[in-house]
């Protein structure tokens, strides 16, 4: 299912959440040894992409009946890829179900 949903993009969700070769052995068959810039030996990953590929992974896994949270703690040493993912999270429409919890000290700024 996820080679399916996931195409080419399925070494780049293995790179930033490499537990899921657990639920999908094709995941680690592909990620292995190749090098095209979206796999597990990559040392890059577009933030676009990275951004992307996460959110389309959160509308899989999450529904009404098994919404998803995501905590982030000390947003105030983000950079601007990790706060653009998060708007990216935030704004989107099409059908994601997650609660999103973040902590901000502005004390440590």
């Amino acid at each position: 299912k996820l080679k399916d949903d996931f195409g080419d993009d399925i070494g780049l969700l293995a790179r930033m959440l490499p537990n899921i070769c657990l639920l999908s052995p094709e995941c680690s068959r592909l990620s292995v040894g190749v090098d095209d810039g979206n796999t597990c030996t990559s040392d890059k990953m577009n933030p676009r992409s990275v951004s992307f590929t996460l959110l389309r992974f959160v509308r899989l896994v999450s529904s009404p009946k098994h919404p998803i949270m995501l905590f982030l703690d000390d947003l105030q040493w983000a950079d601007d890829a990790a706060l653009d993912m998060v708007r990216t999270f935030l704004s989107d429409t099409m059908g994601s179900c997650m609660l999103f919890v973040g902590t901000y000290r502005d004390n440590e700024v």
